[in-house]
C-alpha cells in the first residue's frame, strides 16, 4: 500500500533556486567580460593613437620620398652618358696636356738612351687614361745602338709598347721611327664615366 501524500498547493512545488544562481552568476560574468572587453577596446584606443599618429606619418614621408625617387631618376634617364663620357676624356686629355713635364721626359729619355743614339724630334698625343705616346725619330751610329735601346725601354718601367715603324741606313747611320707609351710620375686623372 502506498503512503498518501497530501498536496493542498494549487501548483506543484519546483526548486529553482539553482536555476536562478546559475542564470545570475552566468549574467554577473557576461557583464564582467562585457566590461572587460569595452576597457580593453577604449585603452586600445586611446594608447595606439600616437602609434597610429606615426604610421601615418611614416606613410606619407615614404610617399613623399618615393616621389622625389621617381623625379630624381627621370632627371637622371635624361643625362647624356656618351656626351659626359666624351668631355671627360676631352679634360683628361687636356689636364694631361698642361702637367706634362719636358723635363721629366727628357730625365726619363735620358736615363734609356744608348751612348751611340740621339734624338732627333719628339712627338707626344696625350690619351684620356693620363699614358703620353710618344712618336720618337732617332739616330744611331750602329744598328746594335737601336737593339740596345729598344731593350733598355722594355726594362724601364716608365716606357711601354716601344715599337719601331720604319728604319734607314743613311750613309753609315741608322734613322728609326719610334712609338712608345710613356707614363709620367705626376699623373693627374679625372675619374671616367661608366655607362
Amino acid at each position: 500500500m502506498k503512503p498518501i501524500h497530501l498536496n493542498l498547493a494549487s501548483r506543484p512545488y519546483e526548486d529553482k533556486r539553482i536555476f536562478i544562481a546559475t542564470v545570475v552568476g552566468a549574467s554577473i560574468v557576461v557583464a564582467a567580460l562585457l566590461f572587460v572587453n569595452i576597457d580593453t577596446y577604449l585603452r586600445y584606443r586611446v594608447e595606439t593613437r600616437t602609434t597610429r599618429a606615426r604610421i601615418a606619418t611614416l606613410a606619407a614621408q615614404t610617399e613623399q620620398e618615393n616621389r622625389r625617387n621617381e623625379i630624381v631618376s627621370q632627371q637622371l634617364k635624361q643625362i647624356d652618358l656618351v656626351a659626359l663620357s666624351k668631355q671627360t676624356s676631352f679634360i683628361n686629355a687636356q689636364l694631361a696636356e698642361r702637367s706634362f713635364s719636358w723635363s721629366e721626359l727628357l730625365d726619363d729619355l735620358e736615363k734609356v738612351l744608348a751612348d751611340d743614339v740621339r734624338i732627333l724630334s719628339i712627338v707626344p698625343s696625350f690619351r684620356p687614361d693620363g699614358i703620353i705616346h710618344l712618336e720618337l725619330q732617332l739616330e744611331a751610329k750602329t744598328s746594335e745602338g737601336l737593339v740596345d735601346m729598344l731593350n733598355r725601354f722594355n726594362r724601364n718601367p716608365r716606357f711601354a709598347n716601344p715599337f719601331p715603324t720604319v728604319e734607314a741606313n743613311q750613309g753609315g747611320s741608322y734613322r728609326i721611327a719610334l712609338g712608345v707609351d710613356y707614363r709620367p710620375v705626376t699623373l693627374k686623372i679625372v675619374p671616367g664615366v661608366q655607362q
